[in-house]
């Protein structure tokens, strides 16, 4: 069997809401890169969070975190940054609204007003877990500035603050600085200009030369979206909203019922 390339989000696709990699998951995993298959991890969590989930699988898996901003090709990792004038722009944004923002190095949460931990707990995996990455309080605009070169991605989450949130969003699209991104409806993901898991998956396809018929991806929000239609075959899972399931090739059972291995099961060791 030729080589094929699966890339799957983790929230709300690979992993349960107990954050477990199931069983089934790790074992169609391991039989499929037996074969030559190689799997990508594609996440908008930063570096360090993203290799939690795959050491639970194994260490073969290969990561794209932070939205597409950071990947590994082996030993190689590569990084693009939001960059001053992005980050400016949504500090300023989110400080006149009252919203926290946080922003992310490879393993470093820097953070503006509410302290990470006193999110909810769903929120709290996408900034911290295990004990992996550092956190550093923002005390204004020029302490920002001092750590701008680190920064790669960030995120906004405002629970409760829908109305707050969306009018931040219009901001920053009208701003064009960065591009925006959520994988949820409470948060608003923040991602250097031209840069998304769709070109990430374009540069790592590219660069294995493997042909896009032979592309698979896994996801559930819409900053999935691209990468769901830069593959082969886009897979929703049965957990996403309906506008995602519309738009992917195939839809498989939800995350918590075991629909990525069940889908690769079926497809390839049925």
């Amino acid at each position: 069997m030729d080589p094929y390339i699966v890339f799957m989000d983790i929230d709300g696709t690979l992993i349960s809401h107990n954050q477990n990699v199931s069983v089934m998951t790790k074992k169609v995993i391991e039989q499929l890169q037996q074969r030559g298959f190689i799997f990508y991890i594609a996440t908008g969590r930063m570096l360090s969070l993203a290799q939690v989930i795959q050491k639970r699988i194994n260490p073969k898996v290969e990561v794209i975190a932070s939205n597409g901003s950071v990947y590994q090709k082996g030993h190689h990792l590569h990084m693009d940054h939001l960059g001053w004038k992005a980050i400016s722009t949504v500090y300023d944004v989110t400080t006149e609204l009252g919203l926290s923002t946080n922003f992310f190095s490879t393993d470093r949460t820097f953070y503006t007003r509410r302290k990470p931990w006193d999110l909810s707990r769903l929120a709290r995996m996408r900034v911290m877990q295990d004990g992996a990455g550092k956190f550093e309080d923002v005390h204004d605009r020029d302490h920002l500035n001092d750590v701008s070169e680190q920064i790669i991605n960030g995120i906004v989450i405002a629970r409760g603050e829908l109305d707050k949130l969306a009018i931040a969003r219009q901001r920053l699209l009208d701003a064009d600085v960065l591009n925006v991104s959520s994988s949820s409806p409470d948060n608003i993901e923040l991602i250097p200009r031209r840069v998304d898991k769709a070109s990430a998956v374009r540069a790592i396809t590219n660069q294995y030369g493997i042909p896009v018929d032979h592309t698979i991806a896994f996801g559930n929000d819409k900053n999935d979206l691209g990468m769901l239609k830069a593959v082969g075959t886009g897979v929703a899972m049965g957990n996403s909203a309906d506008e995602i399931k519309k738009q992917a090739d195939a839809v498989t059972e939800a995350s918590e019922e075991d629909g990525l291995p069940k889908y690769l099961k079926r497809r390839f060791l049925d």
